[in-house]
């Protein structure tokens, strides 16, 4: 992966992550960005976001509506050519880790 790839994924983590609470409110503190994806040609960037809560399907909506604000963000601090089309996911690493520790401890 080249060196401005890395650094159009870091810009982009940077920027989700600090406009991102002020979007939301204090009441979503447990969102956090926890990595982007860039295509080479910087077109289109996925945005990882992990999600500490009970039931975190609720709150992904709530994040994937603000998505145009996020791409506004975006669009605003990107000094490319083109300003990566944003794809929202949830990660779900977190939970799964969880889970096969949860498992190991029960046996």
């Amino acid at each position: 992966m080249s060196q401005r790839v890395l650094k159009v994924e870091s810009l982009i983590q940077q920027t989700v992550a600090t406009r991102l609470p002020q979007l939301l409110g204090s009441a979503r503190t447990s969102v956090t960005v926890t990595g982007v994806d860039a295509s080479s040609d910087l077109r289109q960037a996925t945005v990882w976001f992990g999600i500490a809560a009970a039931d975190p399907e609720p709150v992904f909506e709530e994040v994937q509506q603000l998505r145009p604000e996020l791409q506004r963000q975006v669009a605003k601090v990107m000094t490319t050519k083109f300003v990566p089309r944003l794809a929202l996911k949830l990660d779900t690493g977190g939970a799964y880790a969880q889970s096969i520790e949860r498992l190991l401890r029960d046996t």
